[in-house]
């Protein structure tokens, strides 16, 4: 048999068949459409709604309908808000709320409104020089955005949407991102980061399920490895 999705967008449709547990060869007659749909459900949480159609003599069909995916932020004022991954301010969530997304830390909307563009606050500069200037800024509120933008972008590209707990570019030499609370992923500079979170994702794959530790995609120690050190 085969099996089709149609309407996903967030997910590819290797992911939605995967987490379906359906398989080709499986008979159309003795799979339960209930059991799948909640399978899916369960495992990609950005999907909304569910149908699942059989064409017959060997076709099923998944309908999916999903939800935006979007990622919580703090303003400058201290409050939360969504945003996607292109940027778009989505909407005001209460602190509680935020919990449930992956947060972007190290950086701050600046004045967000719903269904703009989000504009990130620079950070107020602590030194100042002798000439009582303040030392200017190295690093931009827009650089640190635009560095949370791409990876953001990459956790789509590769199907964990929804899996990292937070992103934080405080240090654009040194950007670090919670994968569930089980890694701490050291990605380095922030360049490269598809690759690196592609790295990231085949990484995890390997593991199993009960290690918990520190990966390292910076390619900064290792070349082209990726280094685990286990917690504790």
């Amino acid at each position: 048999g085969t099996i089709t999705v149609a309407g996903a967008e967030t997910y590819s449709a290797w992911a939605i068949r995967e987490a379906s547990g359906i398989s080709e060869g499986d008979s159309l007659l003795t799979f339960s459409k209930a059991k799948a749909g909640a399978k899916i459900q369960a495992e990609l949480p950005y999907v909304d709604d569910i149908r699942i159609g059989i064409k017959l003599p060997d076709t099923v069909i998944i309908y999916i309908e999903e939800l935006e995916v979007s990622y919580a932020m703090e303003s400058n004022m201290g409050d939360w808000w969504l945003i996607n991954s292109s940027g778009r301010v989505v909407e005001q969530i209460t602190a509680n709320e935020a919990n449930n997304h992956t947060q972007v830390l190290g950086v701050r909307l600046e004045d967000p409104q719903v269904g703009n563009n989000a504009v990130a606050a620079d950070e107020v500069p602590q030194e100042t020089l002798a000439s009582g200037e303040p030392v200017p800024l190295s690093v931009t509120g827009a650089q640190r955005l635009n560095a949370a933008l791409q990876i953001l972008q990459a956790l789509e590209a590769n199907d964990i949407v929804g899996d990292a707990a937070s992103v934080d570019v405080t240090s654009l030499e040194d950007v670090t991102l919670w994968y569930g609370s089980r890694y701490e992923v050291l990605l380095g500079e922030a360049e490269n980061m598809e690759y690196k979170i592609a790295c990231m994702n085949d990484a995890i794959l390997e593991l199993s399920e009960y290690q918990s530790g520190i990966l390292d995609v910076s390619f900064t120690h290792w070349q082209n490895e990726v280094g685990y050190t286990p917690f504790g």
